[in-house]
């Protein structure tokens, strides 16, 4: 005779996932503080000309912790917890947005956008002369 699985509890189950979410909150927290001390820091050093080259290190961290919790999203599915695994899949989600818009912001730092087109300067033809102190002014063509 097979083992039936463990009967689910609702309440245990969605319990378990906020501990979940609320651990996996403290991590994102930590690695935002630790990556923004990490940017603070590299703003005493000098910098070369020219934009900054694209740092992956932010899109990676996010990247990772993202993984992971679709990974344990997947373990709580497989385990029979479908609340918890709700919540992990939102924060997924959640997650996957976050570093989408890190590599976003990374990627348009690394690649600014070229200078428009200037305005060429009017030619002298063009321009109002005024010859006296406070009269009119005499404007070609009109």
């Amino acid at each position: 005779m097979t083992a039936s699985p463990p009967p689910v509890r609702p309440a245990g189950d969605a319990l378990f996932g906020i501990l979940l979410l609320v651990l996996e909150g403290v991590l994102v927290l930590i690695a935002a503080f630790t990556l923004g001390m990490r940017g603070w820091a590299a703003s005493y050093d000098p910098r070369p000309a020219g934009p900054p080259p694209m740092d992956w290190v932010p899109v990676l961290a996010f990247g990772a912790i993202t993984a992971g919790v679709l990974l344990l999203a997947w373990a709580m599915l497989r385990g029979g917890r479908p609340w918890t695994a709700g919540g992990q899949f939102l924060a997924a989600a959640l997650l996957g947005i976050g570093t989408l818009v890190f590599g976003i912001q990374e990627w348009a730092q690394a690649h600014p956008a070229p200078p428009g087109p200037t305005a060429p300067a009017d030619p002298p033809e063009t321009r109002c002369v005024c010859r006296s102190g406070g009269g009119p002014c005499e404007c070609p063509g009109g």
